[in-house]
């Protein structure tokens, strides 16, 4: 079980966001882990406040939320955003944008959240930090928030009206410049991401390990059920460990992938238990006479079906046929990803 964090400071976060006028929240991996779904999206909804997540926080608010931003912590439009809100509550995050990146001008009340004691103020500077898992103290904070208003009199971010809501906008502009800056030199790639959406049902548990594709993959392929965007614990996660930790009812995990991870995780499969499929989406660039070749050698020893794709809109088909199969399948893929702008 949990330790309960300390009343009086679920108290003060409730205060301090009662009081932000522009509050804007940053969920990492930590608020992914927790499970704290429910109480992000309730929080969000309380203070009218966008929610940006880090790419090991992907999916915690799911992308069809008007409130969602997506995972662009570390792109542009999320850096201004976060630099132009009055009040931060980031919540299991690290703060690591990738290498290289420099430090935010992060407003200075921020509230941060964090399993691990030694996170707490560790990038930076805090009005408030609370220790304890994300889940427990954003339900301790939700409590908090619908109490009576201690303040009477005084803006309460709790009680906006609706006619008056401004974090719908914000979240919107945030992904709409984000996308406008990727389409201009990623129109392909967005909509393979779009066609790879409509193929498979919200439910089916992702597990992306394809470095190539991370950069769109992450900001833009559209997630909306909790538990379903699996994020590797380390390089060397087994396929059918994720099998068993997805949180998607349809009994399907799609891996995307590159071929040299293909054999290892195929002698797996033997550990996956029936109804749950895999279905490995592989991207490569080789020619189509050695992609069927070495692909089609690789599921008859694994017993697997295949299918050679060229274009999106073969990938899309044998994505849908793959998942309604309920069976092990190889997919080879053509396209290519670049890294957007």
């Amino acid at each position: 079980m949990s330790e309960q964090p300390d009343p009086t400071e679920l108290s003060s976060a409730a205060f301090l966001l009662r009081l932000s006028a522009r509050p804007l929240i940053l969920a990492g991996g930590g608020a992914a882990r927790a499970g704290a779904y429910y109480e992000l999206a309730l929080i969000a909804e309380k203070l009218d406040a966008p929610v940006v997540t880090s790419w090991n926080g992907k999916g915690t608010v799911s992308d069809r939320n008007e409130l969602s931003a997506g995972a662009l912590f570390g792109a542009p439009e999320a850096r201004a955003a976060l630099e132009s809100a009055d009040t931060v509550l980031a919540i299991g995050t690290t703060f690591d944008a990738g290498p290289g990146d420099p430090d935010l001008n992060l407003p200075a009340q921020m509230i941060q959240i964090d399993s691990d004691p030694a996170q707490i103020g560790r990038r930076y500077p805090l009005r408030l930090g609370i220790a304890g898992d994300a889940k427990v103290v954003l339900a301790g904070i939700l409590t908090a928030l619908e109490a009576p208003n201690p303040l009477k009199g005084v803006a309460d971010r709790t009680s906006i009206e609706a006619a008056n809501r401004t974090g719908p906008r914000r979240a919107g502009e945030m992904r709409e410049a984000a996308r406008s800056r990727a389409a201009a030199e990623g129109s392909e790639q967005l909509a393979a991401l779009e066609g790879i959406r409509r193929a498979l049902p919200d439910d089916t548990s992702i597990l992306h390990r394809h470095p190539g594709s991370a950069a769109w993959f992450y900001p833009f392929f559209e997630v909306t059920e909790p538990g379903t965007w699996l994020v590797p614990t380390n390089p060397d996660y087994p396929v059918a460990e994720a099998a068993a930790d997805a949180g998607g009812a349809s009994g399907t995990t799609v891996t995307f992938c590159e071929e040299d991870e293909l054999t290892p995780h195929l002698q797996e499969l033997e550990g996956v238990e029936e109804p749950a499929s895999l279905v490995f989406a592989v991207f490569t660039d080789r020619a189509d006479a050695e992609k069927e070749s070495a692909l089609t050698r690789a599921a008859n020893e694994a017993g697997l079906s295949v299918a050679i794709t060229s274009g999106i809109g073969e990938l899309e088909n044998a994505l849908r046929r793959a998942a309604a199969s309920a069976s092990h399948t190889i997919i080879e893929s053509d396209l290519g990803w670049g890294t957007p702008a």
